[in-house]
């Protein structure tokens, strides 16, 4: 398996986070595999550049074959992907805010836990784009025809203003920051924050603060599988372990110890970190 993170070109790091590389052949698998991923609060576009990948999303039961170009946002299930014998993956991690200033759409009208087809949303370019990652030589290769095609683009940017600078705090603090604060260093006042936030994000403050500390949850058990879920809760910010409990019924649809097991044993170790 390869995983890497690359940090995008200086011109689209105000709503560019990360350009991630995802590889897993058969030979390293034996043949296709299945694994859980879990809600986050991420927007991304991902291109699956080789074999197609099938996902069902675990509170529904719905399975579907996704496209070769997809855009995302913020995803409140669990979802169980299953990989094909030679899969190939780059995602475009967006800033909190910044596809919503890519697009120009509200994010609040776009996303329903639906992963949309790229090329409805960006067009036919993205079919191109998808043709020359399949015959290029390198991962860097990859990523400049990435960049390249994101970069045609930052026409269309939206300016920045203080909530998208104020956003990624949330990240970095683990979802525990209190959202009067935040509407405060945005120069807004909380219903304000708040409208303007799920325009921004798709979810409302408080539901997308519980989303990224469940998710850190997740990765950091992912990363140190032996370590017990008490210590998770703790360095996570719950107040006990019945309350990460909830918040894992909820969002991942299964208590902590139900899928302790499957991140133990997975050969993949998808998400590392969040944010760059």
């Amino acid at each position: 398996m390869f995983q890497q993170l690359y940090v995008p070109h200086s011109a689209l790091k105000g709503f560019v986070n990360n350009i991630m590389v995802h590889e897993l052949t058969s030979e390293a698998t034996g043949n296709a595999c299945t694994f859980s991923i879990p809600p986050l609060p991420e927007h991304s576009l991902i291109f699956y550049v080789r074999d197609s990948v099938d996902v069902e999303t675990i509170s529904t039961k719905k399975k579907k074959t996704l496209s070769s170009s997809l855009v995302i946002g913020p995803q409140i299930n669990r979802h169980k992907i299953t990989l094909g014998r030679d899969h190939l993956m780059i995602k475009v991690g967006f800033q909190p805010g910044g596809l919503y200033r890519f697009l120009g759409i509200p994010m609040s009208e776009l996303f329903c836990q639906e992963a949309f087809d790229g090329v409805e949303l960006l067009g036919n370019q993205l079919n191109e784009v998808a043709d020359q990652l399949r015959i290029a030589a390198s991962y860097g290769e990859m990523i400049m025809i990435i960049e390249r095609f994101l970069l045609k683009h930052t026409y269309r940017v939206k300016q920045a203003l203080p909530i998208d600078h104020v956003l990624p705090l949330l990240i970095q603090q683990r979802g525990l920051i209190k959202i009067d604060q935040l509407a405060s260093r945005a120069c807004l006042s909380t219903r304000q924050f708040e409208r303007v936030f799920q325009q921004r994000i798709g979810l409302p403050p408080k539901h997308f603060s519980r989303l990224v500390r469940f998710s850190q949850a997740w990765i950091l058990k992912e990363q140190q599988p032996r370590i017990p879920w008490i210590q998770i809760a703790h360095e996570c910010g719950y107040f006990d372990q019945m309350h990460l409990i909830r918040d894992f019924q909820e969002f991942a649809g299964v208590n902590p110890s139900s899928i302790e097991a499957e991140l133990l044993n997975s050969q993949v170790k998808f998400f590392t970190r969040l944010f760059c």
